[in-house]
C-alpha cells in the first residue's frame, strides 16, 4: 500500500461521489432529512406561541416561544428519559434517576431544541449511511473496472483510499447538515444565546461524525462481497435496520435479545451525548472497535476476493 495511492484514490472518490447521481441524492435526501426534523420540532413552539400570543393580547412573540417552548420541555422529559433508559424487565431506581439526570443536561443545561432535533437524526442516520455507502466497491466489482486500476496500483491502496474519500464525503455532508440544521433553529427560534447553539451544535455534529464511521466499514465490507450495486444496498439496508429490529422483537420473549444491539453502535451510539465523560469515553471506544472489525473483514474479503 502506498500512501499516494491513497490519497490519490480518495481525492477522486471522493470528488466523483459528491458530483455522481447517488452522491447528489444522498446530499439532497440527508438536508432534507435534517430540515424535516428541525421543521416538525419547531412547529409546536410556533404554532403554540401564536395561540399564547392571542391568549394573552400581548403580542410579544419572544416571551410566548419561550413560554410555550418551557412548557414542551417539561412535558417531553418522561419521554425522553424513557427513550435513553437502558431496556429492562424489572423497574430500577437507580436506573431511572440516571436517565433523568441525562435528560436535563439535554434539555436544560443544554440547548433543549437542538439536542432533541440531534437526538432524532442520530436514530434515523444510520439508515441513511447505509444509502450513502453501499456502493464503495459493488459497482465497479461487477463491471470488472477495477481490473484497470489495479495495473497502476495494488488492492490495499484502492480499498483504503476508496473508505477515505467516503468518510470525507460524509464528513462534509454531516458538517454542512449540522450548519444549516443550527442555523436554521437559531434564526428561526431565537431563544437560545449563539455561543452555545453553535458550540453544541458542532459537538453533536463531530459525534455523528464518530458514529458514522463503524456504518461506513460495515457498508464496505458488505459492498466487498456482490458484484451487484442493488444487492449490497439491500443487505447494507438489511443488517442495519434488522439489528434493532430484532432485538425489539426478540426481547419480547427473552431481555437479553437486547444485547444484540450492541452488534453495532445502535446499543451505545446515544450515550456520546451523555453528561457523564467516561460514558461518551466508552461509546466511542465501541465505534472504534467495531470500525476496526469491520475494516479488516472488509479488507480480508477484498484481497482475497476475483476482481
Amino acid at each position: 500500500m502506498k500512501t499516494r495511492h491513497v490519497l490519490l484514490i480518495a481525492k477522486y472518490s471522493a470528488r466523483y461521489s459528491v458530483r455522481g447521481g447517488i452522491g447528489l441524492v444522498f446530499l439532497l435526501l440527508s438536508l432534507s432529512f435534517g430540515l424535516l426534523v428541525a421543521q416538525a420540532m419547531l412547529q409546536p413552539v410556533e404554532l403554540g406561541a401564536s395561540q399564547f400570543a392571542k391568549r394573552s393580547r400581548s403580542g410579544d412573540q419572544q416571551e410566548a416561544r419561550q413560554y410555550v417552548l418551557e412548557q414542551l420541555t417539561e412535558r417531553s422529559k418522561p419521554v425522553i428519559a424513557w427513550m435513553l433508559k437502558p431496556s429492562s424487565a424489572e423497574p430500577d431506581a437507580a436506573a431511572d434517576r440516571a436517565a433523568d439526570d441525562w435528560t436535563d443536561y439535554l434539555l436544560d443545561d443544554r440547548p433543549g431544541m437542538l439536542s432533541a432535533i440531534f437526538l432524532i437524526l442520530l436514530f434515523g442516520w444510520p439508515l441513511v449511511v447505509a444509502f450513502g455507502a453501499f456502493d464503495l466497491y459493488s459497482g465497479d466489482i461487477g463491471s470488472r473496472q477495477l481490473r484497470y486500476q489495479l495495473l497502476r496500483t495494488d488492492r490495499s491502496s484502492i480499498y483504503f483510499g476508496r473508505l477515505l474519500g467516503m468518510l470525507a464525503t460524509f464528513v462534509i455532508v454531516l458538517v454542512l447538515l449540522g450548519t444549516t440544521v443550527t442555523a436554521y433553529m437559531g434564526l428561526k427560534l431565537g431563544l437560545y444565546p449563539w455561543p452555545a447553539l453553535l458550540g453544541w451544535g458542532a459537538y453533536c455534529t463531530l459525534a455523528m461524525v464518530v458514529v458514522s464511521v463503524p456504518y461506513i466499514a460495515l457498508c464496505a465490507w458488505i459492498s466487498t462481497g456482490f458484484g451487484s450495486s442493488f444487492a449490497s444496498l439491500t443487505i447494507a439496508s438489511l443488517v442495519v435496520s434488522g439489528v434493532p429490529l430484532f432485538a425489539l422483537l426478540g426481547q419480547r420473549l427473552h431481555e437479553s435479545a437486547a444485547y444484540v444491539n450492541y452488534v453495532l453502535p445502535w446499543g451505545f451510539q446515544m450515550r456520546l451525548f451523555h453528561h457523564d465523560p467516561v460514558q461518551v469515553a466508552l461509546a466511542v471506544s465501541g465505534c472504534v472497535l467495531q470500525t476496526a472489525l469491520f475494516l479488516w473483514l472488509g479488507y480480508r474479503k477484498f484481497t482475497r476476493r476475483d476482481l
